[in-house]
């Protein structure tokens, strides 16, 4: 059901959760609120629904965020590659 309402294949699906598990790993070790995410572009429940990949997300927003936790987007792209 997920997949037909998202657009998203299983894949995708793994994908963005996987991606979105680290982006809350990282707000979390900085003790942000998805409110604190205001301060970068995005609303809390734009970002609620990043990291809980339910909403998939361009290079473009991957590099937005990766620059709010003081990353470039290769480095968050290495984080992801050791999960």
């Amino acid at each position: 059901m997920f997949a037909e309402e998202t657009g998203m294949d299983t894949e995708q699906r793994k994908f963005f959760r996987k991606v979105g598990a680290e982006i809350r790993k990282l707000r979390h070790a900085k003790n942000w609120t998805l409110e604190d995410m205001q301060e970068y572009g995005f609303s809390p429940q734009h970002f609620q629904k990043i990291e809980a990949g339910k909403k998939g997300i361009s290079f473009f927003t991957a590099s937005r965020i990766a620059g709010a936790f003081g990353l470039n987007l290769s480095e968050l792209v290495r984080r992801l590659e050791k999960r």
